[in-house]
């Protein structure tokens, strides 16, 4: 069972065809079939259809996939640690981050990072718990900056916290309710969430039930944090939560306004989202470091 060949599946899945995942490792098409059936072989079980429409996974190739892709995962970071260790900073950092720390403390911590270590490539992709918890879980994310409820993690997830979010209800500045002050005002909106029930878009159901109000009238899932200042500015009807920063720096704030309720909001807790059994390489943990950084010297700044 050879390291290439699952990564060559990897690929297969990524690319969606033998012939780009042969391209992309520089070999023939023949060759990597060869290899892809020899593996086969020794499974005793077929991995791949191929058709005239391309090829898919089989059961066992889909089973067999979570794996390739965990021990794949497993070697890079072993290499790159390993160099790192050594002293030679290189390798790559493959995280997912909520917009909160995108258009908050990435910026900054990055910057630092990237000038520190210049040869280290970071992969940063948007994400939240919990949709990102199989990318981390099969080793495809080496970790995940978003908000979580540690009540709900999955025991072979841990959650390390960095700091609170601050949440604002926002809805179009001509919304009937957008100068409304108490949360009793808005129980007969229509609300757009930014994630399912118990994420961290979904902050209002929370909100109304310690308020002591029945639930918010849910009409649209918007899981697009691109999309959602856009869609609430387009009409009336709705409102939304979003974290603060990014209701500052949307392109549609002219639009909106943040409603001045007395009420007390959930503050998420964004927390560094890992698999427990996969330590983290020395260039992420000293990405993580700049982020808890920038993030005390922000609570500092607020407390003085």
């Amino acid at each position: 069972m050879r390291l290439p060949t699952m990564q060559a599946l990897v690929f297969v899945e990524e690319l969606g065809s033998i012939r780009a995942a042969a391209q992309k490792m520089n070999l023939t098409q023949p060759a990597l079939t060869a290899a892809i059936q020899q593996l086969e072989a020794e499974l005793k079980a077929p991995l791949l259809v191929r058709s005239r429409q391309g090829v898919t996974f089989t059961s066992f190739g889909q089973a067999f996939l979570k794996h390739a892709k965990l021990m794949v995962a497993q070697s890079r970071r072993a290499q790159d640690e390993i160099a790192q260790l050594r002293g030679h900073w290189e390798g790559t950092v493959k995280m997912a981050i909520s917009p909160a720390i995108g258009l908050g403390l990435l910026p900054q911590a990055l910057r630092q990072f990237t000038q520190q270590y210049p040869n280290v490539k970071v992969h940063c992709r948007d994400g939240l718990y919990p949709s990102i918890a199989p990318a981390v879980r099969d080793g495809t994310l080496d970790f995940a900056l978003t908000p979580v409820h540690r009540v709900d993690l999955e025991s072979d997830l841990v959650a390390e916290p960095l700091y609170s979010s601050q949440v604002v209800i926002v809805s179009r500045v001509s919304h009937p309710l957008s100068r409304a002050t108490r949360l009793r005002q808005l129980q007969d909106c229509e609300w757009v969430l930014s994630s399912t029930s118990r994420g961290p878009g979904a902050v209002i159901e929370e909100a109304f039930q310690k308020a002591g109000l029945g639930p918010p009238r849910v009409k649209m899932l918007c899981e697009s944090f691109l999309a959602l200042p856009a869609v609430v500015a387009a009409s009336d009807d709705w409102m939304t939560t979003m974290p603060q920063v990014l209701f500052e720096n949307c392109a549609f704030k002219e639009q909106l306004c943040a409603l001045p309720i007395q009420d007390a909001l959930p503050s998420p807790l964004i927390c560094m989202v890992r698999r427990h059994d996969l330590p983290l390489t020395p260039a992420a943990m000293q990405i993580v470091g700049w982020i808890q950084h920038f993030a005390l010297k922000r609570m500092e700044a607020k407390a003085g």
